[in-house]
């Protein structure tokens, strides 16, 4: 009667031997497509991360040809349209080209749409401008803003150019002609050419219309073609501006891994797309070998198990397959990387892994018997005891906890903990916790949070960084009872600047004055901050109205100094700042504590140096009432 069940035994033995070898060959492919997604994945952020540098390339080279049009129409500005004014500006123009092989020329038209001044050796006859559509954007239209331009073919050598052009006028206002950068195709393909992405993969230059201006490998036929209707453009840059797509190219057909992204200054588009078999290649080969070695386990394991089932129907030792499986889930629980810890509910560590060591540089056996929350770093071991606390009075079943501790060879460490009751029969049970190491993830967050509270522009703080530290430097004044002071700073008559040099010419102004300004911000209390526009902010903790003023009208001698030319700033003719300095002294008797309050103050100061003359500083009293300063 037992041969029955000796029977069922080994059929049961060699089911399991199979369900084995089903799961070893699921988990193998599980992994094998888990390693092709990352191989995916990675191409595709190679390629977005690439097509991000190509595109700030590109518009390097866009912000260059409008910084020169710009430059070139300040000279017709300054010198005129007569013979010697354009000898001047064509030698400005020709230093102007030595400095730079991004661009193929600049080139002056008048408004009949021939040449008055360029940088061309051999520029050829009858080359009129008026047909384009550029010339004739610039003729019906008087704003001074720069165009950009659909690719054309240049006279003469054929070449395929894009163009930057910007539109000037005659001294009573008139239309006098268009300012023309050329950009050649070729240089993009130029330096496209040095990238490797692979023998079948391309780099790619489109306009906001969808036009391709440049493309490598380098064809000439296609420069210009409206790719507007492709799944990019329909789809995939109708909903973001950036990321990675597969598909196949309609230029040669073959299927790509592609990332994209799309300038904000500029009407720019860069593609960068590899071959997909190319950018999978190396993951073929490694799952052709995997396989190959999964099935050579498996059939070894399957023989094996056969082997073993044989062996369960002769001598019937169950207590061998028992002792086996205890074996591998010892080994398993030995090998995991995560680190596996047992605690007593008084925090008292009673295992641990050996991934301990690897994790913190200490040896398990040095900290069994110790209480876990000691090494916990000061700052996060309340938060750490709350939820412990919570799991051993039933209010949670599990908790993760993010807290700090040192490695054995001083270094920080951030970590992640699960922690979880053991499921046992006890009034005082244990707690088990998986922890693993997530420093990088915390270096990245506190990144990302430090560069949200930068202005874009200045590299300065932002508005939301300076509303911090105003409010935290309130709430310290009035405990310490230490002066808080504020300056309020504006460029005098800056819009008339932008409207003269443009905005770019304007950024780079206003680069220059918050240079100066963070300047002002010797101590590490201090805040150089954007709070808008073009006004600045100063915010200077344990610093008296007096010594503010001090500070400020030291700004405004060094900004005056750097001589930044804007003729419509009578009488200097240079860029200056008025500023507003207000202070709250919580030592005088009727002082008001309160950041708003110091904010319209000084901004009342500032409304005072402007009505005052500019290009000076004026403090704001400190005995002001909230209801005058309203």
């Amino acid at each position: 009667m037992a041969r029955p069940a000796t029977r069922s035994l080994s059929l049961g033995a060699a089911l399991y031997v199979l369900a084995i070898c089903a799961a070893i060959v699921t988990l193998e492919g599980w992994r094998e497509w888990v390693a092709h997604d990352a191989a995916v994945l990675k191409a595709e952020l190679d390629t977005s991360n690439l097509a991000r540098s190509m595109r700030q390339h590109a518009e390097d080279t866009y912000e260059l040809a409008e910084q020169s049009v710009s430059m070139v129409a300040f000279q017709l500005n300054t010198n005129g349209t007569d013979a010697e004014g354009l000898r001047q500006t064509q030698a400005f123009m020709t230093s102007t080209m030595a400095g730079t092989q991004r661009l193929r020329g600049l080139y002056v038209y008048g408004a009949d749409g021939n040449w008055l001044a360029t940088t061309a050796e051999n520029m050829p006859p009858g080359d009129n401008q008026r047909a384009y559509t550029y010339f004739q954007n610039h003729l019906h239209s008087a704003s001074g803003a720069p165009f950009f331009g659909a690719p054309i073919r240049a006279a003469g050598d054929g070449a395929i150019i894009t163009t930057v052009s910007r539109r000037f006028n005659n001294p009573d206002g008139s239309f006098g002609g268009v300012i023309v950068a050329a950009i050649d195709a070729r240089y993009f393909s130029g330096v496209y050419h040095t990238i490797d992405v692979g023998e079948s993969g391309s780099i790619n230059l489109f306009d906001g219309a969808g036009r391709l201006l440049s493309r490598e490998p380098y064809q000439p036929k296609f420069i210009g073609t409206d790719l507007s209707g492709t799944e990019m453009f329909s789809q995939q840059l109708a909903t973001r501006n950036s990321g990675a797509y597969q598909f196949v190219s309609p230029i040669d057909g073959v299927a790509k891994i592609g990332g994209f992204d799309r300038g904000a200054r500029y009407p720019l588009i860069a593609v960068v797309a590899v071959s997909r078999d190319e950018a999978l290649a190396s993951w073929s080969r490694s799952a052709v070998q995997h396989a190959a070695i999964t099935l050579a386990l498996t059939l070894g394991a399957a023989l094996l198990g056969l082997r073993l089932a044989e062996q369960i129907y002769r001598r019937q030792k169950s207590e061998t397959v028992l002792e086996q499986k205890e074996a591998e889930f010892r080994l398993l629980a030995e090998s995991a990387s995560d680190l596996v810890e047992r605690f007593e509910s008084d925090g008292t560590r009673t295992y641990a892994s050996p991934a301990l060591e690897r994790l913190t540089g200490y040896g398990p056996e040095g900290l069994i018997g110790r209480n876990a929350f000691e090494v916990i770093h000061e700052d996060d071991r309340a938060s750490v005891r709350a939820a412990a606390e919570r799991l051993r009075s039933g209010a949670s079943e599990q908790e993760t906890v993010t807290f700090r501790r040192m490695h054995r060879d001083g270094r920080e460490l951030w970590l992640e903990t699960s922690l979880r009751i053991a499921a046992e029969q006890s009034d005082n049970p244990s707690v088990v916790g998986v922890t693993r190491d997530i420093t990088e993830r915390k270096r990245l967050e506190m990144r990302l949070e430090s560069m949200a509270m930068q202005d874009g522009l200045t590299g300065i703080a932002n508005r939301r960084a300076f509303d911090m530290a105003l409010s935290r430097e309130v709430a310290r004044s009035r405990r310490t009872g230490a002066p808080l002071s504020l300056l309020m700073i504006d460029a005098d008559r800056f819009k008339r600047f932008n409207d003269d040099h443009g905005h770019l010419a304007g950024d780079t102004c206003l680069k220059a004055i918050t240079e100066v300004v963070a300047i002002g911000a010797r101590r590490p209390t201090d805040l150089a901050a954007r709070y808008g526009g073009e006004e600045l902010v100063l915010l200077l903790p344990d610093t008296s109205l007096d010594a503010a003023r001090t500070i400020a009208a030291d700004l405004c001698r060094q900004v005056q100094s750097l001589a930044i030319p804007h003729p419509r700033n009578p009488p200097w003719r240079v860029v200056t700042i008025s500023i507003g300095v207000a202070a709250i002294d919580p030592r005088e008797e009727d002082a008001v504590h309160d950041g708003s309050w110091l904010i319209s103050l000084a901004d009342l100061a500032l409304y005072d140096a402007k009505s005052q003359g500019r290009n000076q500083c004026v403090a704001a009293p400190i005995r002001i009432r909230p209801r005058l300063a309203g």
